[in-house]
């Protein structure tokens, strides 16, 4: 090779070259974009990771505005057997056990037991548009915030507690209470 020649290239085929174009540099930041987002998303899931409730131990307390405008709480259903039922109107599984939780709430009012319905993720036209639907008379209210379903670990609907007078887990119920039968033996657990 002589001193005015340039060197020859590689002709290697196996090489790939990689040639940074605006394209390209704008495909790895959109990527990069995706992959900070995905970790703030997973980040804020565990933060917000359901809590330990067990069972026969005391579950957080909470306070509902209700529809009709009234507070409810755990504490001031201290020494009640308590069904929190969360769920939604859009929700096709709640509006399977609407009637029946509606039903039992009536039989079992005088009895000890109280019923508290929370809507998860719900918008308040269609939630009044759900109770009245379903003439249900146990105080409902938004949970605004998601500050109940948070603190009771609640990512789906319906999911119900049934909690013993002293303010005890008894029994959870992941999906729709549609049998008579098991709703009146999980409210047998929770009976003053």
């Amino acid at each position: 090779m002589g001193a005015d020649s340039l060197p020859e290239r590689e002709t290697d085929p196996t090489r790939v070259r990689l040639v940074l174009t605006p394209t390209l540099l704008f495909a790895v930041g959109v990527l990069a974009l995706l992959v900070v987002l995905l970790g703030l998303l997973v980040a804020r899931l565990f933060r917000n990771a359901a809590p330990d409730l067990r069972l026969h131990e005391p579950v957080p307390d909470f306070a509902l505005a209700t529809f009709d405008g009234r507070e409810v709480s755990l504490a001031a259903l201290r020494g009640q057997g308590v069904v929190l039922n969360f769920w939604a109107s859009w929700c096709g599984p709640c509006r399977d056990e609407a009637p029946l939780l509606e039903s039992a709430w009536r039989a079992e009012a005088a009895a000890g037991i109280a019923f508290v319905g929370v809507a998860h993720l719900d918008q308040l036209p269609a939630a009044l548009s759900y109770i009245e639907e379903f003439g249900i008379t146990y105080p409902n209210g938004r949970d605004s915030g998601n500050v109940i379903s948070d603190r009771y670990g609640v990512r789906g609907v319906p999911k119900t507690f049934f909690i013993d007078p002293q303010g005890r887990l008894v029994h959870t119920a992941t999906g729709p209470i549609t049998d008579a039968a098991a709703l009146r033996q999980r409210l047998d657990l929770i009976r003053p």
